[in-house]
Formats: structure tokens, C-alpha cells, sequence
């Protein structure tokens, strides 16, 4: 295989049915009424001594096993290893449904379409590219927990351009919700990033911008407000004017993190591993009778907290509506504790259906490329193992260190053990959504860490 590093690129249409459910907020009624700005799969093709075939879908989210049949009918089609084959998802809230939550359908089987010919284009269109690194401040993020809560404002750069010409690629990551738009939204868009790709690609002719969501889990725009259980109606956006205002502001500072960037030498090429690290779900570390006793306290005391008799029986569809009127009315650290102890019961409840068991064999991978070093996660992470992962990678001579977020699959959120000690956990969202056991997080940084080292230095 070639020395040079080569690149290619493409995208094709994502399906956008006129009145198709969207995908992203409970609180959405209603389905499409129209298109606001397009919808696509990117392709980027990276080959080296090695090969990297990276997918990034206009989409909230995918399953796993979503995942798995892209990736296996994405190697069928290009010859290219599964192994070497990465999906990423933008995490627009504004996006199709899926069908993660009821299975394949005729919305995924034309987003699994526009993948796999997007995927085809950019495998057979490989040229030699020479990789630069940038960085620059995009301040569009707030801490959705506490106003002084971490942020990451750095959007990072990995332009990927001809010798001698202009970018074919520019891979742009930053750690923020893709909600400026909210549940009263009933067009299809891929919210900031979908403008601020085209913004980047009205600068830069010839190139196709690519979107990576790093850890973001605790991170909206600052269009939005403080997030809080116990206060409904919290997922109200913005209109499209200052949507478009902030992808235009991360675009900026993608355009001076281009004029910054440094070459990173005509050696610069790629590298991937894979792995997967076996994590129980949240109640089970000790077994599945453990798990059942948990999940029988974690019931009663969610029904007792909405003060209803031990024998009711409802579906997990039915306790958040009958929560909200039960606890109208009540001091807001009364409901806040309440509605803990009920989304405490629905998140052991809810772990085995989102892991597949009591446990699952979780995949990462690690991609180095040139100077940089990527730990790509099912996951929506915290900024806080973001921050360990960045560590991390500078431990080992490499920067920077950025962490994909919803990487081959999404299994709810991933904060870091510090996070699950830390004072109101128990009522923080991404605790009470998150699958597995406190130490995942941690588990998964050290798997991370010994796959980068088996890569070598950058």
C-alpha cells in the first residue's frame, strides 16, 4: 500500500418523507412539515499503511446493531475490513427517526442506502492529501448542570488538502448539543453543524466539511437555559436566525483554525485498533439476582415517591405524564428528588433493553491520526472524561486527544466516576440516563489507553 497519505470524499442525500416522524425530543408532537436545510451521509476514506473508512450520518442517533449492518454491508461494497470502518452521528434532534427504538424500517433502510453509496463513492476516489492541525476558540456551549460547570470551547481541525492545491476535507470537532433547535421544530435540519458545513464549504470550494461530535453530554448551546428534571418544557429552542448564527460563529473560528493549522509533515499517516471491554449495566456487578433486587427497591420507592400503592402497575410510558401532575404544585427540591427516584427505577428498568442483557461486550476503537489521537465511544460523554481522554493522549506523546461521541452505536450516556460521587448526582441527567456501572467510564479510558499504545507513537 502506498507511503503518501491519500484521501476521498463524498455525500449522499439522507430521506426526509414529508410528515416522517423526527427524532430527538419526547416532547415533539407531530411530524415533518418540511425541510429547512438538507440532510446527508459523508463519507471520508483515509488510507495509508492502513485504511479508515469514516461515515457521518445527519441523524440523532443509531443502534449498535444499526451500526454493525453499515459497517458489514459498507465492507462488502468496498472491500474495506469492518474492523476499519467507523459510523459517527451528528446527534441533530431535528433529524429522521431512526428506528432505534422500534427496529429497522423503511426511514433506515434509505438512510443505511445513502451511507453505503456515499461509503463507495469516497473508497473509489482516493488522491494524495497532505493532513494539517488547528485549533480555535467556539464559545457556542454552556454547562447544561450549573453555570460554572466545564465546558471544552476549542473546536479542532484536521484539514486534509492536495499538495499544492485547497482542502478536499476539513474534519471539524467541538463539544455541544446540536439543539438549538428545539420540540416545537417540525422541519427537517441538521441544526448548527449543518450550517456551519455549509458556511465552510461556501469559503472553501472543493472541499466537503465533516462534523464530529466530541464530549458533549453536559453541554447545550448557549441558547439554551439550565436543564432541570423537575421543570418541564425545558427543550424549547431558538428559530432557524439564530441557528444559523451559530453555526456561522463555529464556522469562523474553523476558518482561523485553518489559517493557523500545521502541517503535519509528508510522513503523517493513520492507524486504527479496535477492542471491546465487558461492562454490566447499572444494579447487576454483583449478578442477576442482585440486579432483581435493586430493580424491586428502585420500584417501590419510585412509587411510593409518586404516592401511589405498591401494586400499581403502569407502563413506562404512562409514569412520566402521571409524575407531572402528581408533583405539580410542589416545592421544586421536593419534585426534584421525586422525579430522581422515579428516572432511577426507569434507568435500571431500561439498562438490560439498551445494553442487550445485564451486560455487554462494548466496542471502542482508536484512531491516530498523524499527531492527533481519537477514542471513538458508543457513547454521549461528559466533558469530564473528554478531559481524561486528553490527558491521557499527551501522556502518550500525542495531541491532541479528542473523544467521538455516538461512535458505531449509541448506549446512552457516559459520564465519569467522579460524576456519580459527586454532590446531586442522584438528579443529574446524565447520571440518571446513563447504562452502565460508575466505573465504565474509567474502564473504557484504560482500554482506550493500552489500544493507542499498541499503536505506536504518532
Amino acid at each position: 500500500m502506498t507511503e503518501s497519505l491519500c484521501a476521498g470524499v463524498a455525500r449522499a442525500a439522507l430521506p426526509m418523507p414529508p410528515g416522517g416522524a423526527l427524532m430527538g425530543y419526547a416532547a415533539r408532537a407531530g411530524g415533518a412539515s418540511g425541510v429547512h436545510d438538507p440532510l446527508y451521509a459523508r463519507a471520508l476514506h483515509l488510507r495509508h499503511r492502513d485504511s479508515l473508512l469514516w461515515v457521518f450520518l445527519d441523524v440523532c442517533l443509531i443502534t449498535p446493531e444499526q451500526a454493525a449492518e453499515l459497517r458489514e454491508r459498507a465492507a462488502e461494497r468496498t472491500a474495506i475490513p469492518r474492523e476499519r470502518l467507523l459510523v459517527t452521528c451528528t446527534h441533530t434532534h431535528s433529524g429522521p427517526e431512526t428506528g432505534a427504538a422500534a427496529g429497522s424500517g423503511a426511514t433506515w433502510a434509505g438512510i443505511l442506502e445513502a451511507a453505503l453509496e456515499a461509503a463507495a463513492a469516497a473508497a473509489g476516489a482516493t488522491r494524495p492529501v497532505r493532513l494539517a492541525l488547528g485549533s480555535a476558540r467556539a464559545a457556542i456551549g454552556r454547562n447544561r448542570r450549573r453555570a460554572d460547570g466545564p465546558v471544552d470551547p476549542r473546536v479542532h481541525l484536521l484539514r486534509f488538502s492536495e499538495p499544492g492545491g485547497g482542502p478536499v476535507a476539513l474534519v471539524y470537532a467541538l463539544g455541544c448539543h446540536p439543539t438549538a433547535l428545539g420540540h416545537e421544530n417540525l422541519a427537517y435540519s441538521a441544526d448548527w453543524p449543518g450550517a456551519a458545513s455549509r458556511a465552510l464549504e461556501e469559503r472553501f470550494p472543493g472541499a466537503l466539511a465533516f462534523f464530529a461530535l466530541s464530549a458533549h453530554a453536559d453541554v447545550d448551546p448557549v441558547t439554551r437555559g439550565l436543564q432541570d428534571i423537575a421543570v418541564p418544557g425545558r427543550s424549547v429552542g431558538v428559530g432557524f436566525e439564530a441557528m444559523e448564527a451559530l453555526g456561522e460563529q463555529v464556522a469562523r473560528a474553523v476558518e482561523a483554525a485553518s489559517r493557523d493549522a500545521q502541517e503535519a509533515g509528508p510522513g503523517a499517516g493513520i492507524a486504527l485498533a479496535t477492542g471491546r471491554v465487558r461492562l454490566p449495566v447499572h444494579g447487576a456487578a454483583d449478578g442477576p439476582e442482585a440486579h432483581a433486587a435493586t430493580l424491586a427497591a428502585r420500584r417501590s420507592a419510585a412509587l411510593a415517591a409518586l404516592d401511589l400503592p405498591s401494586d400499581t402497575v403502569l407502563r413506562s410510558s404512562e409514569l412520566f405524564p402521571l409524575a407531572l401532575e402528581r408533583l405539580r404544585g410542589r416545592p421544586l427540591d421536593e419534585a426534584r428528588q421525586r422525579f430522581a427516584t422515579l428516572r432511577l427505577y426507569l434507568r435500571e428498568r431500561s439498562a438490560p433493553r439498551v445494553a442487550g442483557g445485564l451486560a455487554a461486550q462494548v466496542e471502542l476503537a482508536v484512531l491516530r491520526i498523524g499527531p492527533a489521537l481519537l477514542l471513538a465511544l458508543p457513547f454521549e460523554p461528559t466533558v469530564e472524561v473528554g478531559r481524561a481522554w486528553a490527558e491521557r493522549a499527551r501522556g502518550l506523546g500525542a495531541a491532541p486527544g479528542l473523544v467521538l461521541s455516538i461512535a458505531n452505536g449509541w448506549l446512552r450516556y457516559l459520564p465519569h466516576p467522579r460524576e456519580f460521587a459527586a454532590q446531586g448526582a442522584e438528579t443529574a441527567y446524565e447520571v440518571l440516563t446513563s447504562t452502565f456501572v460508575p466505573e465504565a467510564a474509567e474502564r473504557l479510558l484504560d482500554a482506550g489507553e493500552g489500544l493507542a499504545a499498541l499503536l505506536g507513537p504518532p
